[in-house]
């Protein structure tokens, strides 16, 4: 009996000697400012053709958004590099394509990040800024944080976005030169926002919510037909429709939009919720 009290003595003190380390090691870094860090590679030479950005990220606030034409494609950060690291990588291909990848992670699994947040410990800020009229594509992936995205004045064809938890906003906020070819977009738990979607006008729209609050809007500038496959698991969602277009789908019938001399486009929107309800507004 002696024996086994000893033993559970001994891991209690292990425990509290090692939560107390923890505890040291954040409250050092909650009080430590987080560095400043610029990341930047001029934009591809003139004559390749459109490449591809890829963005691996984890437990930060990041931001994308178009820069200057002509400007370097950069990343400017702050974060502490003894808990998180962040690398990128250009590379060029053989057929006159490129690459731009970015990672940025925490350093350890404990999710530290998420234990410095009830500490106090600011959340470590990530921009991407992509030159204008620089043709890409997209492939974005959030384990976990919060999203930000603005697509104008983008030169972007297709984009392809997962966030498995957290939050995540897509916006337009002005007409982009050219429709897209196709936006895909995964959420897993957590918000999602997407705002002013007719300002991209992409040819092929495919959402997918899991778990919490969605919330897609498709007013905007559209200017070509559309395909539009929305549907969440559980949650309650929103579908905001635009005006000036032709709505194929959703019950509504054709005949109840006028004749234009000009046709308008048309959305062809399919819709599915498992537990909750898609609430449709205009």
């Amino acid at each position: 009996m002696n024996k086994r009290w000893n033993l559970k003595a001994l891991s209690a003190c292990v425990s509290i000697i090692v939560l107390a380390v923890c505890v040291l090691f954040l409250v050092q870094h909650v009080t430590e400012k987080p560095e400043a860090h610029l990341l930047s590679h001029d934009g591809p030479p003139a004559g390749l053709q459109r490449g591809k950005v890829l963005l691996s990220l984890s437990s930060s606030m990041v931001t994308l958004r178009a820069g200057p034409p002509g400007e370097a494609l950069r990343v400017e950060s702050s974060f502490d590099p003894d808990v998180y690291t962040l690398g990128h990588r250009y590379e060029e291909g053989d057929n006159g394509d490129w690459t731009y990848y970015l990672d940025f992670h925490e350093r350890s699994l404990l999710h530290v990040s998420v234990i410095g947040v009830w500490l106090g410990m600011k959340s470590p800020e990530v921009t991407v800024v992509i030159p204008g009229h620089l043709p890409f594509d997209l492939e974005a992936t959030m384990k976990g944080g919060y999203l930000v995205m603005d697509f104008a004045n983008l030169a972007l064809s297709t984009a392809d976005v997962e966030l498995d938890r957290g939050v995540l906003q897509i916006l337009v906020s002005d007409p982009m030169d050219a429709p897209m070819e196709r936006l895909s977009v995964r959420s897993k738990t957590g918000t999602m926002r997407l705002g002013s979607i007719g300002n991209a006008s992409p040819g092929r729209l495919d959402v997918q919510h899991r778990f919490g609050a969605a919330r897609v809007d498709l007013q905007g500038q559209w200017r070509t037909d559309a395909d539009i496959d929305f549907r969440v698991a559980i949650g309650n969602a929103e579908l905001r429709l635009p005006g000036d277009v032709t709505i194929d789908g959703l019950g509504l019938p054709r005949d109840i939009f006028p004749e234009q001399e000009i046709p308008l486009p048309t959305l062809r929107i399919g819709s599915r919720s498992s537990i909750g309800k898609i609430r449709v507004t205009y």
